[in-house]
């Protein structure tokens, strides 16, 4: 499956031409993304972009975002192409889309190269992640 890492900004532009899903990431208290209907299908989270919780206000990535994820993934291994965004598209959509190159054995290299600022932890959870609830997201066709 072809990745596709954009920010909010290039995502609410950005036009489908195949079968392509999205993972659209956004903060907690934001609006969703207004993304093409062309989508296939679209997967929304809502997580803050932290490694670990510091004020009430913060939601960490967790391990029912991960399920939701590979969840979503899994049924939709037939797209052409995965697109992920987040509100700057340099740390959390990076992040899912190298976890889920761990996840699935898929090249990593460009991408880490190309997103420096990945989050880290968002990887690591999605990377150890096994499918199950989906928790906190909303998958919509």
């Amino acid at each position: 499956m072809d990745l596709c890492i954009l920010s909010r900004e290039d995502a609410e532009r950005y036009e489908p031409r195949g079968l392509e899903i999205c993972i659209s990431i956004a903060d907690p208290d934001a609006p969703p993304a207004q993304l093409s209907p062309k989508f296939a299908a679209v997967l929304r989270l809502g997580f803050s972009d932290i490694v670990a919780v510091e004020i009430p206000a913060d939601v960490l990535f967790a391990p029912e975002h991960a399920a939701a994820v590979v969840e979503f993934v899994d049924r939709w291994r037939h797209a052409e192409r995965l697109v992920v965004h987040c509100h700057v598209g340099a740390s959390r959509s990076p992040g899912v889309a190298l976890g889920l190159c761990d996840r699935y054995g898929w090249p990593a290299a460009e991408l880490e190269q190309g997103y420096p600022s990945w989050n880290r932890w968002v990887r690591e959870v999605v990377r150890r992640q096994g499918p199950s609830g989906s928790a906190g997201a909303s998958d919509e066709a």
